[in-house]
């Protein structure tokens, strides 16, 4: 409402974020002061249980609340009203004043009111607070809300990997101001729940700084045996045996899609499908107005429990050496990325850049371990050192689903 404060609602509330800090900051004083009232040390919960009689989970859990700065942290760990009675009496014949007591009670029952305007129940609130938090317990709980999503879009879609993975690599040109670019995509251990289900395994498409579609250009399979217009570019070696047959798909937003047709449920159909792309002179190296920064993604639609995704930049493309990663959701209430701009749409995570060193070696995926041999494969086909490049990971268990998650990097002045 226009003139009001920022912390106050058209309702005469206070905003979430006003709120919870006022709401646990009362229940926190008020658990330090009963845990002090009966002598009991906070920092050394386990020696609060046996001192007392209590169940070890619960005075950690309450030692959480006291002394845990982050908010989700604090509320994830607050013990249910039963436990909290069995505290409260037992620290009452303990000798606890009743005026200390009565404030834990009015704190709690602040703490319930505040939910039920914000947010209406505990999981609700739990995932809001996880929004505005960045501690370790906080992230610890966005992957457990996208390890349920996991198993309730696997459902919902009839689909599920054990793994994804997509891989770029990027190299100098013949023309300097281009780099030769190879794209690797797939899915290990794909299964369908549903057998009518039909799934792009992975797609394609080259964007300008304002996600306008640029003309592809040539693309040549890596591996030399599925070459053609009339072959799905599978990387044959590398894939289940049956072949997974795909099928090409050429949608009118621009985008590429090789689709696993229908097929057979459950572990004895499992497979694995693996996509090799390469171009030269494929995506700019150096800037020009519009085009102006690098990113390379993938694609996030396939219900999985974890993202492998790999940069491997050649040593001399210095300007991509420190890429940042970044994901985004894909929903349709709003263009897809990149059209609605850099700066919305920007989904949490803990999981950093992590710096693999030169080469495929170094490259290990204990899930996959044939993945450096991939690597290799590629490096073979277009005639590169391995050792030349650097590589750079990303990787996420449980990714959510619709969205991409991208490197990005300046692209060189020219």
């Amino acid at each position: 409402m226009a003139g009001q404060s920022s912390e106050i609602t058209n309702l005469g509330v206070p905003d979430f974020e006003s709120h919870v800090v006022a709401v646990l900051g009362r229940l926190r004083a008020a658990f330090a002061e009963l845990f002090q009232a009966v002598g009991a040390d906070a920092t050394r919960p386990q020696d609060v249980a046996r001192d007392f009689g209590l169940n070890r989970t619960m005075t950690w859990k309450i030692s959480k609340v006291i002394c845990e700065p982050d908010a989700a942290a604090a509320v994830g760990n607050l013990p249910g009203r039963a436990g909290l009675n069995i505290v409260l009496d037992t620290f009452k014949r303990s000798g606890a004043p009743v005026a200390i007591l009565k404030e834990v009670r009015d704190a709690l029952a602040a703490f319930d009111a505040m939910q039920e305007v914000h947010a209406g129940d505990r999981d609700t609130l739990e995932a809001m607070l996880g929004a505005m938090s960045g501690g370790p317990d906080a992230y610890q709980q966005l992957e457990n809300q996208r390890k349920a999503a996991f198993r309730a879009n696997s459902a919902i879609w009839g689909v599920q990997a054990r793994l994804q993975v997509c891989v770029n690599m990027i190299a100098p040109s013949e023309d300097p101001d281009f780099v030769d670019l190879v794209w690797i995509s797939g899915l290990i251990d794909f299964r369908r729940l549903r057998r009518d289900a039909v799934w792009a395994v992975a797609s394609t498409r080259k964007v300008d700084d304002e996600g306008k579609a640029i003309p592809t250009g040539k693309i040549e399979s890596v591996d030399p045996a599925y070459s053609g217009d009339d072959n799905a570019p599978l990387m044959g070696s590398f894939c289940s045996d049956p072949t997974p047959e795909l099928r090409l798909n050429q949608g009118a937003d621009g985008i590429l899609r090789y689709e696993l047709v229908e097929g057979p449920i459950g572990n004895t159909a499992a497979m694995t499908c693996i996509i090799g792309i390469f171009g030269r002179a494929f995506v700019r190296r150096t800037k020009v107005p519009g085009d102006t920064i690098g990113e390379h993604l993938a694609r996030l639609y396939t219900p999985a429990e974890l993202l492998i995704h790999d940069l491997f930049v050649h040593k001399d493309i210095t300007n991509a050496h420190d890429p940042t990663i970044h994901l985004y959701d894909q929903l349709p209430i709003a263009p897809p990325y990149p059209v609605c701009g850099r700066e919305r749409s920007e989904l949490p995570f803990a999981e950093s850049v992590q710096a693999l060193g030169h080469g495929s070696r170094s490259a290990v995926v204990p899930e996959f371990p044939r993945y450096g041999a991939i690597i290799d494969s590629a490096c073979e086909r277009l005639a590169w050192d391995p050792k030349a490049f650097l590589g750079f990971r990303f990787r996420l268990k449980y990714p959510p689903i619709p969205s991409v998650a991208l490197f990005r990097y300046p692209l060189a002045d020219r």
